[in-house]
């Protein structure tokens, strides 16, 4: 009777802990996460001018790159982390000495008009990124003359390389154009086309408008557009703006005609730095700089001593360079 008394007493003495403890312990919160909600306007001031809406044609500017990237889709694309992810093809694979890939396109991607989008206009683009109507650079046109393409059928699509080439998925990002719509366009009159002021793409957003003032482009809206392949954007309706240096865009920001701007320029940083709702971003450029030494120059011959190359290796502090300067 002894030990069952004892008994007793400890599973009170273990109850009476218990209850302290839970009395005692402060309540667990989970952080409540904010969650995107769909619609709304976003006004954005580009730097520069409209020229033409055609990711043939918009190499050397800034400012019609930024919004094709919203209008067209390539093969595939580059997250945050460099590493490729499907795009307009859904899968892809490559021999195993890299000198063939095979791609699928989706089949759910569509044109903004509604057609599908196909093989056909994977091989039309590349067409005429190899034509002198193509502002692309000299060697990637060459690399383009180089590979050989093939359609497997509407959906599948096939590139042969001459030799392997490790960056060759870099170049699968162009923007595919809509063949049913510029096949009958000459190729010498790509550049006048009236497509480039009235595009169609494949992109999260379609075309919708100019904004004309005082007979000049002013702007272009881009609408969310509802049948996009992949997750639909969050913002329904996208304003670029046109100003002709990035200190206009600033004064049309503190104006409330925009709600970002896309270039903080040097002559502007610190003005744009003591703004207190504007977030600045910055990111590294993939670039790549080389200097080359020019071991044939008869006026500085002691570039063809090897010492003398490895002292100028050994006597760059590359690290400071990258920390401070790149």
């Amino acid at each position: 009777m002894k030990q069952l008394r004892w008994q007793i007493l400890l599973v009170l003495v273990t109850l009476v802990v218990i209850g302290v403890l839970l009395l005692t312990q402060k309540p667990v919160s989970q952080p409540l996460l904010p969650q995107p909600t769909s619609g709304g306007v976003y006004t954005e001031g580009l730097i520069g001018s409209p020229s033409r809406l055609n990711p043939l044609l918009d190499v050397n500017n800034p400012a019609d790159r930024s919004v094709d990237r919203l209008l067209f889709s390539g093969l595939i694309r580059f997250d945050g982390r460099g590493i490729p992810q499907p795009d307009l093809a859904e899968s892809w694979g490559a021999s195993q000495d890299g000198t063939i890939y095979n791609f699928s396109i989706r089949s759910d991607a569509r044109w903004h008009d509604g057609a599908p989008v196909t093989s056909d206009d994977v091989i039309f683009t590349i067409g005429l990124m190899r034509s002198d109507a193509s502002f692309y650079p000299q060697d990637v046109k060459e690399l383009w003359d180089r590979v050989e393409v093939t359609r497997l059928n509407d959906k599948m699509i096939k590139f042969t390389l001459p030799e392997p080439f490790a960056p060759f998925l870099d170049y699968l990002t162009f923007g595919v154009l809509p063949r049913h719509l510029l096949e009958t366009v000459p190729v010498e009159q790509i550049v006048n086309a009236d497509f480039n002021l009235q595009p169609v793409g494949s992109g999260p957003y379609r075309f919708d408008h100019l904004i004309i003032e005082d007979g000049q482009i002013a702007g272009v809206v881009l609408t969310a557009f509802d049948k996009y392949y992949g997750q639909g954007p969050f913002i329904q309706q996208v304003v670029f703006r046109y100003y002709p240096t990035a200190r206009a865009a600033l004064d049309a920001y503190r104006q409330g005609d925009v709600l970002g701007i896309s270039q903080v320029t040097e002559d502007i940083l610190a003005d744009a730095l003591a703004e207190p709702n504007l977030g600045i971003y910055t990111s590294r450029m993939p670039r790549v700089s080389l200097i080359l030494l020019n071991l044939d120059n008869p006026e500085v011959p002691f570039f063809q001593e090897k010492k003398v190359r490895q002292a100028l290796l050994m006597g760059l502090n590359r690290r400071w360079m990258i920390d401070r300067i790149l």
